[in-house]
């Protein structure tokens, strides 16, 4: 699990792909160039998406943006969400050179969550239901019948949704600001094991350690403690799965100086010691 700029496999000429996931397992914070669309099947979930959370039920819709740094919390009960990504230039070859092209850009800039209350929610749902359906069957000729839902997608933004603008000031501090995380997300990734603290990671995204705090959390919904702890818990998530690691291997191996400190944040996140938590694991 990566905890910053997600790359995404999508094929050149039908960038598209769609999943079913779980909440069993946290999601660190990560973005991707790709929109995002999540539908809930099953259960219910919390996304972080920026400094917003979300919790979402059964036939809720949030759409993520593109670049948006977003995650998900681990759910202690069974959920089931289906995940949309696919690339903008998707409606490229129909919308070039069309007044279209920018508007619906500017659709897919934001995260937007439509519950059932929605007024377009229904329209929503019945474009995602038979992405959902035409996908798992594969039929002849279906990856048309999804772009043509996709379509209908946007046309349905377009149509519904109010207009936003955003000046080319704003793309550029949103680009930096992404790349800024990206470089504290990537830290983070190789250097977890290691102590870290704000002034050293305040320096790599070339912030004092005051304007990093108000930064970090503005953009990343929790404080970096927060973030740092969440990160290392999921890591000792995957370490635990390996029965020959005792919990003081797996305590410093996700970057706690003390068992006593990794058992209390542990709990503290996951609602039960590391050693019950191995037990559950199959």
């Amino acid at each position: 699990m990566q905890g910053s700029l997600e790359k995404t496999v999508l094929e050149p000429d039908f960038p598209f792909r769609l999943f079913f996931n779980d909440g069993y397992m946290s999601t660190p914070h990560h973005w991707h160039e790709d929109i995002e669309i999540i539908y809930i099947v099953e259960g219910s979930i919390k996304v972080g998406v920026g400094s917003h959370i979300y919790k979402l039920k059964v036939g809720d819709i949030l759409i993520i943006g593109s670049g948006e740094v977003h995650y998900f919390f681990k759910q202690m009960e069974f959920s089931k969400r289906a995940v949309i990504q696919f690339r903008m230039s998707i409606y490229d070859n129909f919308l070039s050179r069309t007044k279209d092209t920018r508007a619906i850009k500017l659709m897919f800039i934001k995260s937007q969550y439509f519950t059932k209350e929605s007024e377009i929610h229904g329209l929503m749902e019945k474009q995602i239901k038979e992405l959902i359906h035409e996908n798992s069957e594969a039929k002849e000729g279906y990856k048309l019948i999804l772009k043509a839902r996709l379509y209908d997608l946007a046309g349905i933004l377009l149509r519904y949704m109010p207009k936003i603008e955003y000046s080319l000031e704003e793309k550029s501090r949103q680009r930096e600001k992404l790349q800024k995380l990206d470089r504290v997300f990537q830290y983070v990734e190789k250097n977890y094991e290691k102590h870290i603290d704000l002034n050293q990671i305040a320096k790599v995204a070339g912030f004092s350690k005051y304007y990093f705090t108000r930064f970090f959390k503005e953009n990343a919904g929790m404080t970096f403690l927060d973030y740092l702890n969440n990160f290392r818990i999921t890591k000792a998530e995957w370490y635990l799965m390996d029965k020959e690691d005792s919990i003081i291997e797996v305590a410093y191996k996700s970057g706690f100086n003390s068992v006593k400190s990794f058992n209390r944040v542990f709990k503290d996140l996951k609602g039960c010691a590391p050693m019950e938590y191995r037990k559950t694991v199959k």
